[in-house]
């Protein structure tokens, strides 16, 4: 009787897999895999096995950096994968790769996928921490990303770039897919609204520096008095695992100090919310693999303006769909933001032209058949 193929997710959180993961769950199982996640689980359990995967908890302790507790991780996945067999293992991240691909050189798996949603703090800090963590990957990625049975897994063509100049890549196991994928059907072209008379902003994601909260503060205040209707709604919860993240008073006195901006905190409803919107914002310093929420506003039909940095640089054509600015730069948001604000017609024509984009290789269906083809590929090789 012949085995049934299997393939098992790395990723550090429950939320995540479930809210970005979900097309890449369905290509495996349309190409006849068993599936399994191995996660840290919060509130999403009973949502991913509805999906008919297997979930095996895991404490992966994103801030911990010492070496032994790494050590001891390592070797409780290799046991998890000697357990279940896998024909194909899935890394997602920078801690599910580096730990998971040791585990799966010491359990003898045969097919690694290690994906990376961005290079976030590791590769985009310039202090001395970020630094030293570097230093202390090269050797390890240099031997494990480029092993003969491992492929590599971008979402922009900027992260596939700096990877190769490291000397990390083997260019014929690497491939780009554009972002997790959004369901055209669950975020719908959203009738937009002219002003009436607030011009609303709304920036959705993890309530963390490096998405550019202080960037975006600062605009708000050089806005506030001259053009007192444009208004930001932010959208998400801190993440107090990340070392950046903003505490939820912080958040709530950024509030109460601005005659202009709101924490709404999580939303159930993206794309309602962005049929209350009249244009996304992201103000990232970089580190992102393709923004979710971008995505998600682009396929209601709304203009965006973001960063020019990698991740963002994937969703926004320099004046087509939206603007790209400057990091840290808050003048030339700010201006930006007046632009799009001082005209409805362009900013409903650029919102137009961001759903035409993600109906493009962004749709959910496009990575479904984007992710077949490279568990065909792994199988084949």
């Amino acid at each position: 009787m012949q085995k049934s193929k299997t393939l098992v997710f790395v990723v550090t959180e429950d939320w995540y897999f479930y809210s970005h993961r979900r097309p890449m769950v369905r290509a495996a199982q349309e190409e006849g895999f068993s599936v399994c996640v191995i996660t840290n689980i919060d509130r999403h359990r009973d949502a991913i096995e509805k999906l008919g995967v297997k979930v095996i908890p895991f404490s992966f302790e994103r801030r911990n950096l010492n070496p032994l507790k790494a050590l001891c991780q390592i070797q409780k996945i290799k046991k998890i994968y000697q357990q279940e067999k896998p024909d194909i293992v899935h890394h997602i991240a920078m801690k599910p790769v580096l730990l998971g691909s040791i585990a799966a050189w010491l359990a003898g798996v045969p097919r690694v996928i290690n994906a990376f949603a961005g290079l976030g703090f590791v590769f985009n800090a310039r202090n001395f921490l970020a630094h030293v963590i570097r230093a202390g990957l090269w050797l390890p990625f240099f031997v494990l990303l480029r092993h003969k049975n491992t492929y590599l897994l971008f979402q922009n063509r900027d992260d596939l770039a700096t990877l190769e100049k490291q000397g990390f890549v083997v260019a014929a196991r690497a491939r780009i897919i554009r972002g997790s994928g959004i369901d055209l059907d669950l975020y719908p072209v959203m009738l937009f609204e002219p002003p009436d008379p607030d011009f609303i902003c709304t920036f959705a994601g993890r309530m963390i520096g490096i998405k550019g909260l202080p960037t975006l503060k600062e605009a708000f205040v050089l806005l506030e008095k001259q053009y007192p209707q444009i208004r930001l709604h932010l959208y998400g919860r801190p993440d107090p695992e990340n070392p950046g993240s903003w505490r939820e008073e912080e958040l709530r006195q950024w509030e109460a100090q601005s005659n202009n901006v709101a924490y709404k905190g999580h939303a159930e409803n993206m794309a309602q919310i962005w049929g209350h919107s009249h244009v996304a914002i992201q103000a990232s310093y970089g580190g992102e693999g393709v923004p979710k929420s971008l995505l998600e506003a682009a396929a209601c039909g709304r203009a965006i303006i973001a960063t020019n940095v990698p991740g963002c640089r994937e969703v926004v054509e320099e004046g087509n769909n939206g603007f790209l600015v400057p990091p840290y730069d808050a003048r030339a948001l700010a201006d930006a933001i007046i632009k799009l604000a001082s005209d409805t017609a362009l900013c409903r024509a650029m919102g137009e032209k961001s759903r035409a984009m993600v109906e493009g290789d962004m749709s959910a269906d496009s990575v479904r058949k984007q992710t077949a083809a490279l568990y065909r590929l792994c199988m084949e090789g």
